[in-house]
């Protein structure tokens, strides 16, 4: 990082699969539109519209990002003196901090350059000042969905099938995109992995269980790459 607080705005086209690491920065990340998955441990939550998560710094993590998905980010640099929140996960959006991103967005608009200007600085450190005051929670999967669907989504999520007609509705609901959506979404982020591993597309599709021919046909809308 060149600076101790940093913001950027991202819109994911395609999926994107982090992979599983200890963050080198502490950081919130607030979704506007579509979702994204967060894993802790053995754990992984949904980051909805609306949501915000808090990662602090060396927490060992995975983020997925689902296709269409427009969120804010902001990070903080280790060496910050400034205390900030050192557990994770979601903590409430309030309506000054969304003024804030809203106005980050914009001013990143105005000024194309690498360099933070004045105003941007001004915004980060009032962002800061509410990062000290963090209070997270993970009691649920995803605080949009109600909590008597976190067993489906959770299946969802390990890609299992689920037939809970009101759980997929409100879990489709939640996340921008169709229960066969997700779980194409799902099964790619599988094959990526088995990809970066060395796996061929043979191999994947005998682990997955899926036919080769519907992992390549998925592969460029979802990943916007082939695998081989």
């Amino acid at each position: 990082m060149k600076q101790a607080i940093e913001f950027s705005h991202s819109i994911q086209n395609y999926l994107h699969v982090g992979s599983r690491r200890k963050s080198h920065t502490s950081y919130m990340i607030v979704v506007s539109e579509g979702s994204a998955l967060i894993r802790l441990g053995k754990q992984e939550f949904l980051v909805a519209k609306g949501n915000g998560f808090w990662i602090p710094f060396d927490c060992l993590h995975a983020l997925t990002v689902l296709p269409g998905t427009k969120y804010d980010k902001v990070e903080f640099s280790a060496r910050l003196t400034t205390p900030v929140c050192r557990d994770a996960g979601f903590f409430k959006v309030t309506p000054l901090l969304s003024a804030l991103l809203y106005e980050l967005r914009e001013d990143t608009k105005r000024h194309r350059c690498s360099e933070q200007n004045q105003t941007t600085t001004n915004l980060l450190r009032i962002i800061a000042d509410q990062a000290a005051k963090l209070k997270v929670k993970t009691h649920s999967l995803c605080p949009s969905l109600p909590a008597d669907f976190d067993l489906q989504l959770s299946r969802m999520i390990k890609g299992d099938k689920v037939t809970d007609r009101a759980a997929i509705d409100a879990i489709s609901k939640v996340t921008g995109v169709s229960s066969n959506e997700f779980e194409a979404c799902i099964t790619m982020r599988e094959a990526l992995k088995l990809s970066r591993s060395g796996r061929k597309l043979n191999q994947i599709a005998d682990t997955l269980h899926v036919p080769a021919e519907s992992i390549s046909a998925l592969a460029m809308p979802i990943l916007g790459e082939t695998l081989a």
